[in-house]
C-alpha cells in the first residue's frame, strides 16, 4: 500500500492541470485529496442528460484510480453507463456493456478487481500495460480520453 500523504500530494499537485482542463472542456470536477476521490460531470452530448465520472485514488499513483459511473444519488446503476461510440480517432470505446471503463488507467478493468483483463500484467503494471490501448498517465489526460469517448457515445445504457 501506497502511504496516503503520497497520494494525497500527487493529487495536489495534479489539480491545477484537472482545475484548467475542466475549465476547458466546461466540465465540474471536485478533487478531494483527504478522500482520496476525484468527482468529473458533464453532460451527455445527445441525450442532455448528467454524466458522473468517479474515481477511488486510493495508492494512486502506484495503481491506476478505480473509476466508475454514477447517478446523482451517488449509485452504480446501468442507467449512469454512456454507451459504447467510435468515430474516426476512436476505433474501440473504453465504455464497455458489462459497465467499466475499460482502460490500462482503470483498476476495475484488470480481473484482480472483476474486470475483463488478466492480459494486462496487473494494475501495478498499468502504464505500460496493453501498449495498443488507451494512454492516460496523469489524472487530466484521464479525463481528456472519457470527454474524447462521451463525444462519440450514442446515449447513456439503460
Amino acid at each position: 500500500m501506497l502511504p496516503e500523504q503520497v497520494t494525497r500530494a500527487v493529487m495536489v499537485s495534479e489539480t491545477p492541470a484537472i482545475t484548467a482542463w475542466a475549465e476547458r472542456h466546461r466540465w465540474t470536477v471536485c478533487v478531494d485529496p483527504d478522500n482520496q476521490t476525484l468527482t468529473a460531470e458533464t453532460r451527455h452530448p445527445v441525450t442532455d442528460t448528467q454524466v458522473r465520472f468517479q474515481a477511488d485514488l486510493t495508492d494512486y499513483p502506484a495503481f491506476p484510480p478505480a473509476w466508475t459511473c454514477r447517478d446523482d444519488q451517488g449509485a452504480n446503476p446501468r442507467s449512469a453507463f454512456p454507451l459504447a461510440g467510435t468515430g474516426p480517432m476512436i476505433a474501440g470505446s473504453v465504455f464497455h456493456s458489462n459497465l467499466v471503463i475499460c482502460a490500462p488507467w482503470n483498476r476495475l478493468a484488470y480481473s484482480e478487481h472483476s474486470g475483463p483483463h488478466g492480459d494486462w500484467g496487473g494494475p501495478g503494471h498499468w502504464k505500460t500495460a496493453a501498449s495498443a490501448y488507451t494512454r492516460a498517465h496523469t489524472l487530466a489526460d484521464m479525463l481528456n480520453t472519457l470527454c474524447l469517448h462521451l463525444a462519440v457515445s450514442p446515449g447513456m445504457a439503460s
